[in-house]
């Protein structure tokens, strides 16, 4: 006699988990199975009898507790399967319990209060035309020493839960976040929250949360990357395209060429070159290096170190103008501790300003008065101009509200002001006095200086006739109001050591009687 499977026996079928309550009746028969995990339970109920049986649900709802299951009964499908098992229809693996699995927590997570430029999200402002400006992207931003920049969130637990069978499961923790700090970064209130160190830009990428002094552009300046305002130092590898401009309070460093922009810094700034075709600006509270300005405006407090030329440029330094091997061509050069080139001149007629031993922000600061007092003086004019006719028309006027009479308040309120500010000017004038700055009037050329070399050192002014030839040194003969052409000596050796030989006098031609 061949052997017979259970499945072949059972009228139930194979079970998928558990059996844990069978029993057969003249009526029915029932099985209680419970699923692996012990989420669900499973009832396969068959009436005996092809026929209508009366199932009560309250029948199956005893076994299902005599089997221990406690929790998440579906009373409808529980009902559900009486029902149709009664109308002598199998029913095989019903669901009539299940419960939920529990539910993870949030994870943990570090909420970064600041822009930090990695989404790459553009914010445009508008300009003083009222127009979106197309160059200030506003890509990250700036923070402050002690300025709270993150803030961590901890996992949390989640929603705990049960088996079938009554057994509890507990809640599930989210995931945990290890936030390692990098520089310029801090963390109070028991790692809650991160607080800025340095003035920066935030950067928080594979767990690393840090404040870098350092702005590093890869590339170009351009329209993805637009004006740069960074109260760090700031790295261009590339080149910054016209009209995109660099505000870095440390310093700039770009590898490349730059157009007609304006970079200003506190620090040093070192260059590839620069044309700025009369509209680029660069200021810098430091040194100035670069290989090749063109067009340019510079004021930099300390040295200009050229590598080629200096074309067409107004540079002014509080330090020394240094081109050794380059040549400075047209434009004007204003330095306080001399200037050194190679060459200096340009052809076809331009000319060449150069004058040394001044610091540059007093004259730009005597200028600026004085066209200040010639502005307002204009102004207190032309305002006394008008008034004569208008008070003579608001006389005339009987409305109190007329426009006449507005226009007469409104230029009468502008006199004041402008009579208040040109006492503050000329009390200004009168109060200025040059400081005592140790700078060295004197100008040193190792090959060659042109023709049109307009040369201004001390009380001298005086432009270049005829070409002279170096290496030399200029300095001023204030006895003898001219220009001195002297042997060559480094700037290390100042002006006023230098020894200065009398020109030479012509004999005056004897008379008559002297010669007999």
């Amino acid at each position: 006699m061949s052997e017979t499977t259970e499945n072949e026996t059972s009228p139930f079928g194979e079970a998928p988990g558990n059996v844990v309550h069978e029993e057969h009746t003249e009526e029915f028969s029932l099985q209680i199975i419970v699923a692996n995990d012990e989420m669900s339970a499973m009832v396969s109920l068959i009436p005996v009898a092809k026929k209508d049986v009366e199932i009560p649900s309250q029948q199956l709802l005893s076994a299902l507790s005599q089997a221990g299951i406690e929790d998440g009964v579906d009373l409808s499908a529980v009902e559900a399967v009486c029902n149709f098992a009664s109308k002598g229809k199998e029913q095989r693996h019903v669901v009539v319990a299940s419960t939920e699995p529990p539910e993870p927590g949030a994870d943990a997570w570090l909420e970064v209060l600041i822009r930090t430029g990695a989404d790459q999200n553009i914010q445009l402002e508008e300009n003083a035309e009222g127009k979106l400006d197309l160059y200030t992207l506003n890509l990250f931003t700036s923070v402050e020493p002690d300025q709270e920049i993150a803030i961590f969130h901890p996992a949390e637990y989640g929603r705990g839960s049960s088996t079938v069978t009554g057994k509890v499961i507990a809640p599930i923790q989210g995931k945990e976040l290890d936030v390692r700090l990098g520089d310029g970064v801090r963390v109070e209130d028991g790692g809650q929250r991160f607080i800025a160190e340095l003035c920066g830009r935030v950067d928080y990428s594979e767990n690393t949360l840090s404040v870098s002094e350092d702005y590093i552009i890869h590339g170009d300046v351009d329209l993805e990357v637009g004006n740069i305002n960074f109260p760090g130092y700031t790295r261009v590898r590339g080149d910054v395209l016209d009209s995109f401009d660099i505000r870095s309070i440390k310093g700039i460093e770009i590898g490349g060429a730059v157009g007609n922009s304006y970079l200003i810094t506190d620090g040093d700034v070192s260059i590839g070159s620069m044309s700025g075709r009369d509209e680029g600006l660069i200021r810098c509270g430091g040194t100035l290096k670069a290989n090749y300005l063109n067009g340019v405006t510079v004021e930099c407090m300390g040295d200009v170190v050229i590598a080629n030329e200096i074309r067409n440029c107004v540079i002014k330094s509080a330090g020394a103008i240094l081109i050794k091997n380059g040549v400075i061509s047209g434009g004007r050069c204003l330095a306080l501790n001399g200037i050194e080139a190679k060459d200096i001149g340009a052809t076809a007629g331009v000319t060449t300003r150069l004058t040394s031993g001044v610091y540059f922000p007093e004259t730009d600061r005597l200028q600026m008065l004085k066209a200040k007092q010639k502005s307002l003086t204009i102004q207190n004019e032309f305002i006394n101009h008008c008034l004569g006719p208008l008070k003579k028309k608001a006389a005339k006027d009987k409305s109190d509200d007329s426009a006449t009479k507005k226009r007469l308040t409104i230029l009468l309120d502008r006199l004041d002001l402008v009579k208040k500010m040109q006492v503050e000017v000329k009390k200004e004038l009168n109060g200025f006095v040059y400081e005592d700055h140790d700078g060295n009037a004197k100008i040193n050329v190792h090959r060659r200086v042109r023709e049109k070399v307009v040369i201004s050192l001390d009380t001298v002014t005086e432009e270049v006739r005829f070409e002279q030839y170096g290496p030399l040194s200029i300095v001023a003969d204030t006895l003898n109001s001219r220009l001195y052409f002297g042997e060559y000596s480094p700037l290390t050796v100042h002006a006023d050591d230098m020894v200065i030989e009398e020109p030479e006098q012509e004999e005056a031609p004897l008379d008559e009687e002297e010669e007999v």
